[in-house]
């Protein structure tokens, strides 16, 4: 298990899905993705142009089957055996919800990271949101507020600025 640090948080609100959905990446904001979670194969494509913005989440929007080209592949695929769903403690101050569910991706060994960076916004450097690994089942992975103790976190959030 180890840890990252990501770069975007991709947004979007699948059909098959009651609550928001994230994706965390660790590289490029990309222009397209497919989730096949949730039983299906959602086509989801940016809604913003240009390069991310650190800690700004990134909007996506469903994309019929009918309205994208056969010939173009989504930039990336999130799939169960590439992606774990994980809930966050404080999930409301860095999702805008509380009951969001985050695909978080594996490492090459499959196993979730034991901690996780998140970017929030910052006007005068980058900053983070830090979350460390509670316990995994084989559903999903439970993230709670970096260096509290307390099995089940309340209220506020404590950011973590680069120096």
């Amino acid at each position: 298990m180890g840890d990252m640090t990501a770069t975007a948080v991709l947004m979007m609100l699948p059909r098959r899905a009651r609550t928001p959905v994230g994706v965390l990446v660790d590289g490029p904001v990309p222009s397209s993705l497919r989730l096949d979670v949730f039983g299906g194969r959602d086509l989801f494509v940016r809604m913003r142009r240009g390069p991310g913005v650190h800690g700004l989440s990134e909007p996506y929007r469903e994309q019929p089957r009918d309205d994208y080209p056969a010939e173009s592949e989504p930039a990336i695929i999130v799939s169960s055996d590439r992606y774990v769903q994980a809930r966050f403690a404080c999930s409301a101050s860095v999702f805008g919800a509380n009951d969001v569910v985050v695909l978080v991706p594996l490492d090459e060994a499959g196993e979730a990271p034991a901690h996780i960076r998140i970017p929030i916004p910052s006007l005068d450097r980058p900053s983070w949101h830090e979350f460390e690994l509670v316990s995994r089942t084989r559903m999903e992975c439970r993230y709670r507020v970096a260096g509290l103790r307390d099995a089940v976190p309340t209220g506020g959030s404590r950011a973590v600025s680069a120096v």
